[in-house]
This record gives C-alpha cells, sequence and structure tokens, in this order.
C-alpha cells in the first residue's frame, strides 16, 4: 500500500497522555541525549507501522516490520538525512529528502524536541502544534562483569572486566584485567592486558561450584545490565586502558594496582544519569580500608566482592542471564 503521506502527517499523542509537561527543557537533564538506534511511535496507524533507525553518521532510515526476523533484516522503506541541532541536549531535529518520498517530503522538515530521555523523546510539530512522543525499541542488551578468582600469595589470581554486547546473531565480548602467565623462562608472574571469554567462563563455572569443593580459592562475579548510554560510557573506559597496555603506558608497575585501578574506573562510568536505581560504587574510603588491610593480589578480588555486596540486587545471576537471547520487536 502507498505511503502517499508527508512528515507533518504523522499521527500524534496529545502530550497530556504521556504525562510530560510541555515547555520543560531537555536541556535540564545531566545526562546526555543518545538518538541512535530504533525507535517508533508510541501509536499504531498505517503511517506510524513502522520503524526509524537512526545512525550516529546522520541518517534515518524508516523500516518496515518483517515477522520472525532480526531488526537488522527489516525492509528498508526509505532513508534521509537528520541533524539535531545539540546532540547531547538538543531542542531541534531537522529531516533533509533531496527528492522527497512517499513519507518525507521534499527539502527541510523540523520538529522541536520538547523533553528527552534514555528511551523516549517527544517532539513537537510547529505547523499544527502537535505533539509525537517515540520510543527506543531493544535491539541490544548490555552487560558490565567484574570477575575474580583468589590464588596462592605468591602471584594471585585472576581479576577482570568485560563488556558483553548481545544483538541476537552474536555475542561480542571484551576484557581487561589480571591474569596469570608464563615468561619465556617458564616463571609465573601476573600481568594486565587483554583476556580471553575462555577465562572468564573458567571463573563462572568455579563460582557455581560448591565452596565446600574449594577450600583453597574463590571466585566471584558480579555482572550488571547496562543501558546504551552507559555501555557508552563505560566502554570508553575499556578503551583508555586498552590503549595503555598497547602503549605500555600502564600507570603502575604492579599488575594487581593497575587492576584495581582499572575496576574502579569502570565503576565511575556505571549509571551517572538517567532514572534507574544507581549502582552504589564502594566509597573511596572503602577502596582506602582495601589498600591499607590487603596486599595488591588481594585487593581487585576484594573491591569486587565489596561492589557485589552493595549491589545484590542489581547482579544478574546465571539463572537470569540471558545466555541466548534474541530482540522481540512487535508490529507497532
Amino acid at each position: 500500500m502507498k505511503r502517499a503521506v508527508f512528515l507533518n502527517s504523522l499521527v500524534f499523542v496529545c502530550v497530556a497522555a504521556t504525562g510530560i509537561a510541555f515547555g520543560q527543557s531537555a536541556a535540564s537533564r545531566v545526562c546526555p541525549f543518545n538518538i541512535a538506534g530504533l525507535w517508533r511511535s508510541d501509536t499504531a496507524t498505517e503511517v506510524t507501522r513502522m520503524f526509524f533507525s537512526f545512525s550516529p553518521e546522520g541518517h534515518v532510515t524508516l523500516l518496515g516490520h518483517s515477522p520472525d526476523t532480526l531488526p537488522q533484516d527489516f525492509e528498508v522503506i526509505t532513508s534521509v538525512l537528520y541533524k539535531l541541532d545539540k546532540p547531547d541536549a538538543p531542542k531541534q531535529i531537522d529531516f533533509t529528502a533531496a527528492r522527497g518520498n512517499d513519507v518525507f517530503q521534499r527539502g527541510v522538515t523540523s520538529w522541536k524536541i520538547v523533553q528527552y530521555g534514555d528511551d523516549f523523546f517527544t517532539t513537537l510539530d510547529p505547523a499544527s502544534g502537535e505533539q509525537t512522543r517515540w520510543v527506543r525499541e531493544q535491539t541490544h542488551r548490555y552487560f558490565l562483569t567484574f570477575a575474580a578468582r583468589s590464588g596462592p600469595p605468591t602471584h594471585g589470581g585472576p581479576a577482570l572486566a568485560m563488556w558483553t554486547v548481545m544483538d541476537g546473531r552474536e555475542t561480542k565480548t571484551e576484557a581487561l584485567g589480571v591474569q596469570i602467565t608464563k615468561d619465556e623462562a617458564g616463571k609465573i608472574a601476573p600481568t594486565f592486558g587483554p583476556i580471553s571469554a575462555e577465562l572468564y567462563d573458567q571463573i563462572i563455572e568455579a563460582s557455581e561450584k560448591d565452596k565446600e569443593s574449594s577450600k583453597q580459592e574463590e571466585s566471584l562475579i558480579a555482572r550488571f545490565e547496562l543501558t546504551e548510554a552507559e555501555f557508552e560510557k563505560t566502554h570508553k573506559i575499556y578503551q583508555i586502558w586498552e590503549k595503555y597496555v598497547t602503549t605500555h603506558k600502564l600507570p603502575y608497575a604492579d599488575p594487581y594496582l593497575n587492576g584495581l585501578e582499572f575496576l574502579s574506573r569502570a565503576a565511575e562510568g556505571f549509571n551517572q544519569c538517567g532514572d534507574k536505581v544507581k549502582m552504589n560504587r564502594p566509597t573511596r574510603r572503602e577502596r582506602d580500608e582495601i589498600v591499607g588491610k590487603l596486599n595488591s593480589s588481594q585487593q581487585p578480588l576484594e573491591y569486587i566482592r565489596i561492589t557485589r555486596k552493595k549491589n545484590e540486587e542489581l547482579h544478574v545471576t546465571n539463572s537470569m542471564y540471558p545466555w541466548v537471547w534474541r530482540p522481540l520487536i512487535q508490529q507497532p
């Protein structure tokens, strides 16, 4: 069916129905806005039975829903350019269509952005004075996991932070931390650097065993689900420290001191803003107590233990973790 309509003819939602007061400034939020992702109107009409996929590069693609397929495989209807006046705290979005199509008129069409959050934004059509609320579809899931295993006093055990991204097609993991390796002479020593998923899997497996069967070692994980914004913020810590490794500019000579600092920085990036329950990070005093009471090889494990204890309600247990996940995007 031909969608012979202009952008201005999209069905709008009265702002009163969303509970949002018009005129509240988006800039009043501390969190930066992130429009990249898949969005839909919260009303269902012939016009709005499609999804808007915003790319970070300034393109928005209109997609038709395809049953039993991943969002990556939705039918492409059309694509135009978009631009936010202030990407982190926008008040207006402009769409530019070079030739025009069934949805967008030729030239520039502008909406005012009167409110936004991590998972929604509300627009105003200046011509009609009507507003529309748009909601984000979940196409990915993000997790940050801290994991550690105790070891002998001589060299300690592994300790790491791992970032996980799921899109329904594949699961991508990236991890940095301390692991126990052998040098060319066969000497065992801790090193800080990239860590394989195999080591993380070993720690998970060990953490599920009966504690009575492993009195000499302890394995511990603290796993948290992130929003996309939280993932991007904390993942920057991973990128910074990965560069430290590759350029040989780690701040400390002791791998475990690097491990404690790295874990602390990763935790600081978690949920700095938004409406979710904040993660309770270990305080500076608690960290100082860890450093003062324990040797460096024990410090990362203790930091993870305190983080887990302070956030037990946020910890994603193995039974709740989506080992096999697929986004469920229903037709609007």
